[in-house]
């Protein structure tokens, strides 16, 4: 049994894409960066879908200069599944449809994420995009 058995990666993943599109595609409130920013571990790093890799601190500067920059769109998570749950580290990997403007884009993305420090709650610490096939 791991730390993080009753927690919902898929929720988790769910909710974390709600607040980024919220702030890409809306004029959110502040707070709503404030809580993206916050699920993320102190040594956050993701590779993009162009391969660019980022921090923490390299994404949430991008962002900050980013909201309502793509209005009205929807990030879409589907076929979310549990790859590997021991211990404080949880990997997920789940389609992406970023809906806008009557068209959408898709990626594949793994996640890692862990209870390490605080087991009541998940932190981001690996972010993957892969472009997924244009359907």
């Amino acid at each position: 049994m791991s730390a993080s058995d009753s927690l919902d990666p898929i929720a988790e993943v769910e909710t974390v894409h709600a607040l980024l599109s919220t702030w890409l595609g809306t004029d959110a409130e502040p707070d709503v960066l404030e809580r993206f920013a916050a699920t993320q571990h102190a040594t956050f790093s993701m590779v993009t879908m162009d391969g660019t890799r980022l921090s923490s601190s390299e994404l949430l500067s991008g962002l900050r200069r980013a909201r309502n920059s793509a209005p009205g769109l929807d990030i879409e998570i589907s076929e979310a599944e549990v790859l590997l749950n021991e211990g404080n580290v949880t990997v997920v990997r789940f389609m992406e449809r970023h809906h806008r403007d009557g068209k959408h884009a898709d990626r594949w993305s793994t996640v890692v994420l862990t209870t390490e420090g605080n087991p009541s709650r998940y932190s981001w610490r690996v972010l993957q995009e892969t472009a997924a096939p244009a359907d």
